[in-house]
């Protein structure tokens, strides 16, 4: 018996192009206890990474309904342009290390500059992810 067996052509792949880290200038907001919003703008184009370097710290963007709120080692990414009002939550003081860069296809963002980076598990949010929001980790 004569069978024609035909080899399946590998599946196409797309190039693949490493991950390109990159060079973020991280700056640091203290957030005191019971001290008035402090408002963080980012315009069109950047994307605005946020890190919760100690405390719990309350993030809302203007023109949404969602609050967050973010614990030591969480971080929280929006794309411009938008405006973030951002508070210490409680009695406690917070700090915020936040940073942009422009939008990069590919890119990597490394983790903010602290002592003791520990990452932990998202904090539960009320409602969906933001359309501004890009991630949260």
């Amino acid at each position: 018996m004569n069978t024609l067996h035909t080899p399946t052509p590998p599946s196409p792949t797309l190039p693949t192009q490493p991950a390109v880290p990159l060079t973020l200038q991280w700056k640091r907001q203290p957030l005191p206890p019971l001290q008035a919003v402090q408002v963080l703008d980012f315009r069109a184009g950047d994307i605005a990474l946020l890190e919760v370097e100690q405390g719990r710290v309350w993030v809302t963007c203007d023109g949404l309904l969602e609050d967050y709120f973010l614990e030591a080692g969480q971080r929280l990414s929006f794309a411009g342009p938008v405006r973030l009002r951002v508070s210490a939550e409680g009695h406690q003081p917070a700090r915020l290390s936040w940073a942009t860069h422009r939008a990069l296809s590919g890119a990597t963002c490394p983790p903010a500059p602290t002592a003791a980076f520990q990452p932990k598990a998202p904090a539960p949010t009320q409602g969906a992810v933001p359309r501004g929001a890009i991630s949260a980790a």
